[in-house]
């Protein structure tokens, strides 16, 4: 396993797309601090430390996105290329294979949020000494804070290990690359659309829509970093209707584990020749 998980990690070092991936999420980044900079009811929450926060709530906002780029592009171009034949002659177990694969872009994952994290927190100490503000807001950074940061960040790394998974299953089953990330971004434009379609016809209809994904994954995050944004402000409210924190987590982890299965199955009965 060793092994494997290492020639993971050197494909990580010397594929460009993680890269390019977090280079736009940077670049989008700072356009949503410049954005909220501007905006008076708002700017509180882009001062540092609170930065944090919003970093990553957008994090969050753009995991279904991006995330299913990386995974689907990930196990779909092995099975493109053909390269999958080849690792499998090394003789890792296909099962193995997958898992020292996930784990590895999990991995990336933790090492992207922290990436934004650095640009956010630099982010916010601009915004605070361009209009005149302290470099770190003072009396928000308590023992409270830091508890509701770091479950934010578990949060949201939680919330993109979900779509990553999601395209890496797609590209998997269907073994084409672009079919993961169709699958994965394309689920969630879909369920925007039916959620609003099925909300409206009430009944039994809303409650399904209700149980959407993207409900547990928009609000998980949303509702944890609210506790550490200022008060009075948009993104410090929790709307009642949202599902719980721990339904939200039982909901993505059977989510998870459904496209995790799909993908351990497929890779495990398919013949890869074929």
């Amino acid at each position: 396993m060793t092994a494997t998980l290492s020639f993971e990690w050197l494909k990580l070092s010397r594929r460009w797309m993680p890269r390019v991936l977090l280079v736009m999420l940077i670049g989008m980044l700072v356009f949503y601090f410049w954005g909220q900079g501007t905006r008076l009811e708002e700017r509180v929450n882009m001062f540092f430390p609170r930065a944090w926060l919003a970093t990553l709530f957008f994090s969050s906002f753009c995991a279904p996105f991006f995330w299913p780029v990386l995974g689907g592009s990930w196990a779909g171009n092995e099975y493109g290329w053909g390269t999958i034949r080849m690792i499998l002659t090394r003789r890792p177990y296909r099962i193995q294979h997958v898992l020292a694969a996930l784990v590895v872009l999990c991995a990336a994952l933790v090492v992207a949020l922290f990436c934004m994290l650095i640009v956010g927190s630099a982010a916010g100490v601009v915004i605070g000494a361009a209009t005149g503000h302290a470099a770190i807001t003072s009396g928000v950074l308590t023992s409270s804070f830091l508890n509701t940061t770091i479950k934010t960040f578990a949060a949201a790394w939680y919330v993109a290990v979900f779509y990553l998974v999601l395209g890496y299953a797609a590209a998997v089953v269907f073994r084409s690359a672009a079919v993961g990330i169709g699958v994965g971004i394309g689920s969630t434009l879909a369920q925007f659309v039916l959620y609003a379609v099925l909300r409206d016809m009430g009944g039994v209809w809303q409650t399904i829509a209700q149980h959407f994904p993207i409900i547990y994954t928009e609000s998980i995050v949303q509702d944890i970093a609210a506790r550490g944004f200022a008060a009075g402000t948009g993104l410090d409210r929790i709307n009642p209707g949202d599902p719980s924190i721990s339904s939200s987590v039982a909901a993505i982890t059977i989510f998870t584990a459904v496209a995790l299965a799909a993908a351990l199955l497929s890779a495990r009965i398919r013949d890869v020749t074929e």
